[in-house]
């Protein structure tokens, strides 16, 4: 069964701001960029891109699926109930649909073939909450079945929303889907393991010295 896939990516320029100790804003940017094409290439050809960045798009266009941000709509999550809403009627999207985090460098293939087995069926709602409380991870089976609540603490307005329109509420482990990158304690936590290291956002973040960095500010 087809899981298709929505993937957010903010404008570069406004990207990973908490990360402003560690990082300079040319270094956020291209770390915004590598986690968001990580996530994408995980999806694979059920990805879709929803971005108003050009750089975003001019690195996406042509391997995915590219949904610029409607200009009249504002925020996240009128622009996700907006891109839910064309693709729903041009028939990307039936009955489930996963929203994912462009922030994500743990996420493969696999990881997102693991989340879609924790669904039961219809009615169910699949979520990975992030360190902070928000939601790294939505799998809605089907979606547009509640508003969505994206900002601080959005897994619990989430899960109250989705059992308030009677959907079973899942609560998902799955660990790689659980480390975004949005402090410098998370780029910490990605570089602690070997794992982290090797992946694409951790060879970059070694390259430009972001271990070093992080060892200075603690002494």
């Amino acid at each position: 069964m087809t899981l298709p896939v929505l993937i957010p990516v903010n404008r570069l320029e406004q990207a990973k701001g908490r990360l402003a100790p560690l990082l300079t804003e040319a270094e956020r940017e291209e770390l915004a960029l590598i986690t968001a094409e990580t996530v994408a290439h995980a999806a694979g050809a059920d990805a879709v891109i929803l971005t108003a960045d050009p750089r975003v798009i001019e690195r996406m266009a042509g391997r995915y699926r590219v949904l610029a941000e409607d200009p009249a709509v504002h925020g996240l999550n009128g622009q996700l109930e907006r891109a839910i809403a064309r693709l729903q009627a041009d028939g990307t999207v039936a009955d489930r649909l996963l929203i994912l985090h462009a922030d994500l460098p743990l996420v493969r293939g696999w990881t997102i073939a693991t989340l879609a087995e924790e669904d039961d069926g219809p009615g169910c709602v699949v979520m990975v909450r992030s360190a902070d409380g928000g939601t790294n991870a939505m799998l809605l089976h089907p979606p547009g079945r509640f508003r969505l609540a994206y900002g601080p603490g959005s897994f619990e307005r989430h899960a109250a929303a989705a059992r308030a329109a009677g959907l079973r509420v899942v609560e998902s482990p799955n660990r790689e889907l659980q480390l975004d990158l949005d402090t410098p304690a998370d780029v910490a936590a990605l570089l602690a393991t070997a794992r982290g290291q090797q992946t694409a956002a951790g060879h970059y973040l070694l390259a430009i010295g972001a271990d070093r960095r992080l060892a200075a500010a603690q002494t």
